[in-house]
């Protein structure tokens, strides 16, 4: 057990490098219970994030519906590439990516002006634009490292994948 969280430490720290654009999914050790341990995580955060907004049912679906989403975008993507073997790392990278960027996102919107029912604070929309932009980024350099892609596809895929995921999390509210 002491192995896999020293590997878990290992992904986190690629994590955080994948996010700020220094690593690659190809770094991350290759363990299938480091996915699991950050999934955990991952569910800890949006529990946090999206608690006062959506149930906790609604927020494992919402979370299982993404993750399902970006397992079946690797899975298809590393498949026409002859690349499968990359599915393990590729869905650590992306779900850790979105665990670190989630993680760093609780403290900052604590520190935001509320938003009222009708009304949008502009710092609040302004900073929620910026960190979906970076998350966005991170994601589709991901793709791109890991399919072997062009920035404009893996931009598209990762634009997609959001929209899509969006407009599920929406209708589950």
């Amino acid at each position: 057990m002491t192995h896999i969280f020293k590997l878990w430490l290992l992904c986190l720290q690629q994590y955080l490098q994948l996010a700020l654009f220094r690593s690659t999914p190809a770094r991350l050790p290759y363990h299938p219970y480091t996915i699991v341990l950050t999934l955990v995580a991952y569910t800890l955060v949006g529990f946090v994030l999206l608690s006062d907004y959506a149930s906790p049912v609604s927020i494992i679906l919402q979370i299982t519906i993404e993750v399902g989403i970006l397992f079946l975008i690797s899975l298809v993507a590393l498949t026409l590439v002859g690349k499968r073997e990359r599915l393990v790392q590729s869905l650590s990278a992306l779900i850790g990516v979105n665990l670190v960027i989630g993680f760093i996102s609780v403290p900052v919107f604590q520190f935001l002006p509320p938003s009222g029912e009708e009304q949008v604070n502009l710092v609040t929309l302004q900073v929620t634009v910026l960190i979906l932009i970076w998350n966005l980024a991170a994601i589709s350099l991901i793709f791109k490292r890991t399919f072997d892609i062009s920035t404009a596809l893996a931009a598209f895929i990762a634009f997609n994948y959001f929209l899509l995921n969006s407009f599920i999390g929406e209708s589950l509210r």
